[in-house]
């Protein structure tokens, strides 16, 4: 049988009255409340006062307020209390100040001030509250933004801060220095205004990888505009600034890197230069290596170039290409150059300069990893090929590269012991290796400019790469 259900015009039990829930709460608040009269007599005192000052009920009631303020601020804290003790009912305030505890310890307080009637009688309540770790908190968030200002203002490196939300910049004296705009001029102006369009177009994408990448990028090489129309070439840190989980804003350092651009391209093109002066060298010793060296340089760039590979990567790619049999140069001339076949014991010696061209160049300190490249060029995806059967996955994509131009070059030159490959020749072993001995994105890449005939006529050209280098 169901339960029947109070009918709802029975009776509730009665409510407390608005005056007890007020006491209730006073009594059990951890917060000092206290009460005084329009003179500024203390008439209540609650358990949250008695532990934050010291005193008991019977010592404090009937006792002036001013008894609970320090003497250092108790004139200027007498007069703001009058004046707000002489308000009209309703009336609210909050003062913050230094209260006096019974052993004379003082301590920081925010004093929430209202004015009642309590059965027709004036009440000044405060709900104080000690705010001594608020005020150390407060202290330490002052101390931590001084210290990120002056960090900011004396840093050597141009540090920089845009806010989203109204589209302004700020930067220090570095960053002054270094785009020739004065800290007013940065603050007003647009973030924007100082990046060519291509540049903007570059960051655009670069945030697009920060945002949704699990590690941001550590840098952004890019250009800017100076303030007199001069474009630089910078390189830049960025970190977000988030609010709400938001992003606010952004801020980071920046640094003129236009003439390290230089020196770093000069250097490429003095290493470059050293490398041909080498492959010269060789050329006296046999002029089919030093020739096949350049071809081979020309053609891993024209693929690198093809496969849409870096710039950064073509010229290693090139570089690799001028060096990767310097290791003949310990092979004698006699057998570099000799007519006929070869013996087994001359191919042993040959086989070997891939071993020599590593350790001609392991020590040499090079931008770039030439020497694994001399050593690996001859390796094979099956782990069929030499000196140490290396299988595909262990052969870089560069070396990958240099191994099939190395093959396609050697198969349409002339060499001393056999005249040169016909294209039909070429094509067949690229395609019958394709995807076993040889990288077939490679191969599929290097097939079409067989068949056409581009490798050879741009040998035949020597194409401006090679001078420009």
């Amino acid at each position: 049988m169901k339960e029947e259900i109070e009918p709802p015009h029975k009776e509730l039990e009665a409510l407390p009255k608005s005056g007890e829930i007020y006491r209730a709460l006073a009594a059990s608040s951890r917060d000092a409340i206290l009460g005084v009269d329009r003179k500024g007599t203390i008439i209540f005192w609650n358990k949250g006062a008695e532990q934050i000052f010291g005193y008991s009920s019977e010592e404090i009631l009937g006792q002036p307020v001013t008894k609970l303020i320090s003497e250092k601020h108790r004139e200027g804290h007498i007069l703001v209390l009058r004046a707000f003790l002489s308000g009209n009912c309703g009336e609210t305030g909050l003062i913050e100040g230094e209260a006096l505890r019974k052993d004379g310890s003082t301590f920081p307080i925010e004093l929430s001030l209202s004015i009642e009637q309590q059965n027709g009688k004036f009440l000044g309540l405060a709900v104080g509250r000690n705010i001594t770790e608020h005020k150390h908190m407060e202290q330490a968030l002052r101390e931590s933004a001084e210290r990120y200002c002056n960090l900011f203002a004396t840093c050597l490196e141009a540090a920089f801060s845009a806010d989203i939300q109204d589209n302004t910049s700020a930067g220090n004296k570095a960053l002054e220095k270094l785009c020739g705009y004065c800290q007013e001029e940065l603050i007003e102006m647009k973030p924007t205004n100082i990046l060519p369009p291509e540049s903007r177009e570059y960051l655009s994408k670069q945030v697009e990888k920060i945002l949704s990448a699990d590690e941001p990028i550590s840098s952004m090489v890019h250009e800017i505009f100076k303030k007199d129309g001069k474009r630089i070439l910078i390189e830049q840190y960025l970190n977000f600034i988030n609010r709400k989980d938001k992003i606010a804003g952004f801020q980071g350092f920046r640094s003129d890197i236009t003439e390290r651009d230089k020196t770093e391209e000069q250097l490429k093109s003095s290493f470059i230069n050293l490398a041909k002066i080498v492959s010269h060298v060789i050329e006296f010793c046999d002029p089919y290596t030093a020739t096949h060296q350049q071809r081979v340089a020309e053609l891993a760039c024209l693929v690198g170039e093809n496969m849409g590979l870096a710039d950064d990567v073509v010229e290693r790619l090139y570089f690799n290409g001028l060096l990767h049999d310097i290791g003949k140069i310990s092979i004698p001339k006699s057998i570099l150059t000799k007519p006929g076949e070869l013996a087994e014991e001359e191919w042993a010696l040959i086989r070997a300069h891939t071993k020599q061209g590593y350790s001609i160049l392991k020590d040499a300190n090079l931008p770039w990893p030439a020497a694994e490249a001399a050593l690996q060029h001859h390796e094979r995806l099956d782990g069929s090929g030499y000196p140490n059967g290396i299988t595909g996955d262990k052969l870089s994509l560069e070396v990958s590269i240099l191994a099939v131009c190395d093959v396609v070059e050697a198969m349409s030159s002339h060499r001393p012991y056999r005249p040169a490959r016909t294209t039909t020749d070429v094509l067949k072993e690229l395609t019958d290796g394709r995807g076993t001995k040889y990288n077939a994105t490679v191969v599929d890449v290097m097939l079409p400019k067989i068949e056409s005939g581009e490798f050879r006529s741009m040998w035949n050209c020597r194409n401006s790469r090679s001078t420009a280098t």
